[in-house]
């Protein structure tokens, strides 16, 4: 049986997560989102799996066996590069202005009503993840996109 919540995601977060760089044996904290969204701006995200960030973390009862995230490129995911050997390739804290106005500028609404909803509610929307091996995420804002013409 199928969810019906399964298929709809026109409506994402984008996080700011610390992940580690294995080819740079580093931290850094990049742009994440919760699933692959819809529109342009799925040609710049990549589902990337990357190493536990400590050797003493312990994968949660609900661990779904993979690291795999989404992460916000800065280039286009097809380009022939591998991302994590290149330092620019992800995006970040630093980038948070020009993604909200790539956002703006193809159709997604950053949607400010339900951001501020539950970063006041006790719903944690950052934080560890429980599904995959994950940093202390922190939520920058909810997202939808809308088809053009609708």
């Amino acid at each position: 049986m199928e969810s019906p919540f399964a298929n709809n995601n026109s409506t994402f977060v984008l996080y700011l997560e610390p992940v580690r760089n294995q080819y740079y044996k580093t931290y850094q904290n990049i742009i994440t989102v919760s699933t692959m969204p819809p529109g342009p701006l799925e040609q710049l995200v990549k589902p990337l799996s990357f190493e536990k960030l400590s050797s003493f973390q312990q994968a949660s009862p609900f661990y779904q066996g993979m690291n795999c995230v989404h992460v916000l490129l800065r280039y286009p995911k097809n380009q022939s590069y591998a991302p994590v050997k290149h330092g620019d390739s992800f995006m970040t804290a630093e980038d948070i202005p020009a993604v909200l106005s790539y956002l703006q500028n193809n159709n997604y609404i950053v949607d400010t009503n339900m951001t501020k909803l539950m970063f006041k509610s006790r719903i944690p929307m950052a934080g560890v993840s429980e599904q995959r091996m994950s940093g202390d995420r922190r939520m920058i804002c909810m997202v939808n996109y809308s088809q053009p013409g609708h």
